[in-house]
């Protein structure tokens, strides 16, 4: 996905774009930090609620989206619901403080590759979005292991 310039440095073009979804500012803005500080990432846009990600998703070109489960007046589900079809190769990954089995198993029905809760550390953080980048499916091992899903 990501292309390197002869020099061997990313261009921010050639960087993952990102989208965070959260109706909580400091949530937005401190996982943004975060996500900026990757040589390969840049969060391109933020969002508050559906609407503005939905008009997110049609002004830049997104290839990962952070969406909180729990909204003000809103669910993480319903905004995948919104912004899939407007970009149906758009990854999403969920990032919620609800380690509830109804809400884990709604975000993967609709279209999420992966589910982390907000007190893991940044290091699963950015591991779950490598993995959901390349393809795989994301659910912590914590989560895992709470539904009985490890061997």
């Amino acid at each position: 996905m990501l292309i390197k310039q002869k020099s061997g440095a990313m261009t921010e073009k050639n960087k993952v774009h990102i989208l965070v979804v959260d109706d909580h500012p400091i949530v937005r803005d401190g996982l943004a930090q975060l996500l900026n500080l990757e040589k390969d990432f840049v969060v391109i846009a933020r969002a508050g609620n559906i609407a503005e990600a939905a008009k997110a998703v049609r002004k830049h070109r997104i290839d990962l989206a952070i969406i909180d489960m729990l909204l003000q007046n809103e669910t993480g589900v319903e905004v995948i619901k919104k912004i899939k079809p407007l970009c149906p190769d758009l990854i999403v990954l969920m990032f919620s403080m609800s380690d509830d089995s109804e809400y884990i198993k709604q975000a993967f029905d609709a279209g999420a590759r992966g589910y982390i809760t907000k007190d893991e550390l940044s290091e699963k953080i950015m591991d779950a979005i490598r993995q959901v980048l390349d393809g795989r499916i994301y659910l912590s091992r914590k989560l895992a292991k709470k539904f009985n899903l490890t061997k």
